[in-house]
């Protein structure tokens, strides 16, 4: 699971904390739910549709990533979803760039009214929400940077993020999904933080049994692996093969070890 995997969880279980996080004034009720525009098997990371009434189509894209073609393309896959369904509603599209940086500002087609486009960046958007943030608490550590100074946050800030979850009175089973949702967050900015320091900030049982622990110690894991296939380069007794077959790394992975010149002399 990746960032945008987050926002599909989260806006999935509360899709109108979309529409507060971007300021979007929509009446009635909308589920979230991620298609596929079957022409180009082309996927949108969310699409919202009204369920009690007429309204709007909610195409959403998260883009954490460069792209200099996101308008064109986000455009074009709205227009291809419109030929191959019939629908007479107009639409939203959203894009929200996780960094401002991703945003290459480039766009040459603007809807005509009351179709719309709305780009944001994150940052901007859960700085507008204030201290209230309701579910929205969970993208808390996506304000961070992954610096030893914001690490070192990390203790203080965690209780106080699961505190503002908790305060949403919600059923047990959504708390606890938000709270894994937060702790994926917190795995997906700060990459270097190790099991223990998980295991001291958040208080889930079981721990080893979320999305987020699972991908943190086969990362772990994984780091493991290459720091004896590096020692095994650096020994000069075995081929690239045989240290694939001896540490379970692909043979394109332990020639990549070789070709960086970090192994270990």
């Amino acid at each position: 699971m990746k960032t945008d995997a987050l926002f599909y969880k989260l806006f999935r279980l509360s899709p109108k904390s979309l529409f507060r996080l971007v300021k979007l004034n929509l009446q009635g009720n909308y589920a979230f739910e991620s298609i596929t525009v079957k022409t180009t098997e082309k996927r949108f990371d969310g699409f919202m549709k009204r369920t009690d009434g007429e309204g709007p189509n909610v195409f959403v894209e998260i883009q954490g990533y460069d792209d200099n073609t996101i308008y064109w393309r986000s455009f074009r896959e709205v227009c291809i979803w419109y030929e191959e369904n019939d629908s007479g509603r107009p639409f939203i599209l959203i894009i929200l760039f996780t960094d401002d940086k991703y945003d290459p500002d480039n766009r040459m087609l603007s809807p005509r009214p009351p179709c719309r486009l709305i780009r944001k960046n994150l940052a901007d958007c859960l700085k507008g929400i204030g201290k209230k943030a309701g579910v929205l608490a969970v993208l808390r550590p996506l304000l961070l940077s992954d610096s030893k100074k914001d690490r070192a946050k990390l203790p203080e800030l965690m209780p106080q993020w699961e505190k503002d979850i908790r305060s949403l009175d919600l059923p047990e089973h959504e708390t606890k999904e938000l709270t894994e949702l937060l702790l994926y967050a917190v795995v997906q900015r700060f990459r270097k933080l190790t099991l223990e320091e998980v295991e001291k900030m958040i208080e889930l049982t079981p721990l080893d049994q979320t999305v987020a622990v699972q991908e943190l110690i086969q990362i772990n894991e994984k780091k493991i692996l290459e720091k004896t296939a590096r020692k095994l380069l650096s020994m000069g007794l075995l081929t690239p093969t045989q240290i694939s077959q001896a540490t379970g790394l692909s043979l394109r992975e332990v020639k990549a070890l070789r070709n960086s010149g970090k192994s270990t002399h």
